[in-house]
């Protein structure tokens, strides 16, 4: 499942790193159906090259989400999704604006739902 995040430093009005940086995720919510789902985290092509992306951290702790791995130019980072269980997970992906510095953490959520109809 592709995942697309646009980040931006906007100066003042943001909803992330004291209202200097916007981000938002496309889906803006991520619903997982189907087990053994590939997330794969992608900067959207509005977002410039000065940002990149870390690391993901999660409040997972039933194992439904495995390492992320990181592309080598950190325009993306995947990970896989159990979906074996019905449950919400809070994400956040780490990204660095590299030209000023800042280190901000992106949210999305996550709907674990293998049996949905």
């Amino acid at each position: 499942m592709k995942i697309e995040l646009t980040v931006a430093y906007v100066g003042f009005g943001g909803n992330i790193g004291d209202g200097e940086y916007f981000y938002s995720f496309r889906p803006d919510v991520i619903l997982v159906t189907e087990v053994n789902t590939p997330l794969d985290f992608v900067f959207h092509s509005a977002t410039t090259k000065d940002f990149s992306m870390l690391e993901m951290v999660s409040t997972d702790t039933s194992k439904q989400m495995g390492k992320a791995t990181k592309a080598a130019d950190g325009r993306s980072l995947i990970v896989n999704d159990a979906n074996s269980l019905t449950q919400l997970t809070q994400l956040a992906i780490i990204v660095k604006d590299n030209s000023r510095g800042k280190i901000i953490s992106c949210d999305p959520q996550v709907l674990n739902i293998p049996d949905i109809s």
